[in-house]
């Protein structure tokens, strides 16, 4: 069976490498977006703490699927302030995700970062990729911008922001940044923004109904620097930027489409939550074509 994958970003790389695996005849649509540099697969978020939901499911198989391919750094140190810190016991306490408490905040061994672009370009050596953009999906049929109709048994769409509209989805829309610096981080630190390698990320823009093309602004530059002020006690110095627009829909990363599923919509937790629901779409995939 033939499976077309759209979009190469790690969402649609973890299914079609999974569909690969089980023996389907995998394509993957390509439209060469620059990614995001550096990704943080961190179980916790925000101020107050809070766990993503099936973190702890989700860290372990990160591991071991992006392990394979890049370097990972592990272990994320999180300031807290003093007023959050029940919060913030009370919520690891609950949670099945290790951590360690010390003087002015948590350690989360387990969490870490990798080289985003790297592992990308990594996984891509072991698909076949086609280069376009889909801008219409009609069942089996897709079409690109340039004309060209490609067809295929199976649509996997993980076509992220900018694909959500063909696709039929809603959802939340939010555009931000992510410097690159001068400064090398090997242990990741995050509190409002985050450091990890070259990297000092990120501002989050409110949420859009509809997806922007987004062109970062100097407001922003200027909040991430401040922000890396609080956290380091100094600010990086900039060579480089990052602009983009994170797609977010809640809690159901999996919907059943024309012709196949849609995957993603997973925000900033992209790169901890695919491996888990890659494998998940793959098992249902399996148990629809038998």
């Amino acid at each position: 069976m033939k499976v077309t994958v759209v979009g190469a970003g790690i969402s649609g790389l973890n299914a079609a490498l999974l569909l690969q695996e089980a023996g389907f005849s995998v394509t993957v649509i390509d439209d060469e977006a620059a990614g995001l540099p550096v990704a943080m697969v961190n179980p916790v978020r925000g101020k107050r703490g809070s766990v993503v939901p099936r973190a702890a499911e989700a860290l372990p198989l990160a591991r071991a699927v992006y392990g394979r391919y890049v370097e990972l750094h592990p272990g994320v140190w999180r300031p807290v302030e003093e007023e959050m810190l029940p919060k913030w016991r009370r919520k690891l306490a609950e949670s099945e995700i290790p951590h360690e408490w010390r003087e002015g905040g948590v350690f989360l061994p387990t969490a870490f970062w990798l080289p985003a672009r790297g592992l990308l370009a990594a996984m891509k050596q072991e698909v076949a990729l086609k280069r376009g953009r889909v801008v219409e999906w009609n069942g089996s049929r897709l079409k690109l911008v340039s004309g060209e109709t490609v067809t295929s048994d199976f649509v996997v769409w993980a076509g992220g922001a900018r694909g959500a509209r063909v696709a039929g989805m809603g959802g939340r829309y939010s555009p931000g940044s992510q410097l690159l610096v001068h400064e090398y981080f090997d242990h990741a630190s995050s509190h409002g923004v985050f450091t990890a390698g070259n990297a000092l990320g990120g501002s989050y823009l409110p949420h859009l109904d509809a997806y922007q093309s987004h062109t970062s602004r100097y407001s922003e530059v200027a909040w991430i620097l401040e922000k890396a002020q609080a956290l380091l006690g100094y600010q990086p110095r900039p060579v480089g930027i990052w602009s983009g627009v994170r797609w977010r829909l809640d809690g159901d990363y999996l919907h059943r489409r024309q012709g196949g599923w849609v995957i993603g919509g997973f925000g900033s937790t992209a790169f901890l939550l695919a491996p888990l629901y890659a494998s998940e779409l793959a098992d249902l995939i399996k148990n629809e074509t038998v």
